[in-house]
């Protein structure tokens, strides 16, 4: 179970790619998270999302830097990656999956971030 920060990192850090790859595609044109930051409204929105993935990527950046993950780490990568998955709902909680590959990578970095933090809320990792 010590290595389970680097799932919190890692989801973080494949949440955040996603966002800048192609999100929706409509008659060949992509659009990516990053691309809808310049319409009118848009900026806060994808910035909450991109801060967090960011949140959950700096969690379990300390976490490795300075073992073993706090249980307020564990607690704040939750929070970020359920706040994702929030901005992020549709109409069915996985329709994400049937998007193109930004929101793929978006998604399971959201679900699998959100499924790591509450095993590391419930499990903490023992001091060496």
């Amino acid at each position: 179970m010590n290595n389970l920060k680097f799932g919190v990192l890692a989801c973080g850090l494949i949440g955040l790619v996603g966002c800048f790859l192609p999100y929706l595609s409509f008659g060949g044109v992509s659009f990516s998270l990053w691309k809808t930051h310049s319409e009118p409204g848009q900026a806060g929105q994808v910035y909450m999302v991109m801060a967090g993935y960011a949140a959950g990527l700096v969690m379990g950046a300390l976490a490795v830097a300075k073992a073993p993950m706090q249980r307020w780490q564990s607690i704040v990568a939750l929070i970020a990656f359920a706040f994702v998955l929030f901005k992020q709902r549709t109409v069915l909680p996985f329709d994400i999956f049937k998007l193109e590959i930004g929101a793929k990578l978006m998604g399971i970095g959201g679900y699998a971030g959100l499924i790591f933090s509450i095993i590391t809320l419930a499990k903490p990792e023992s001091s060496k």
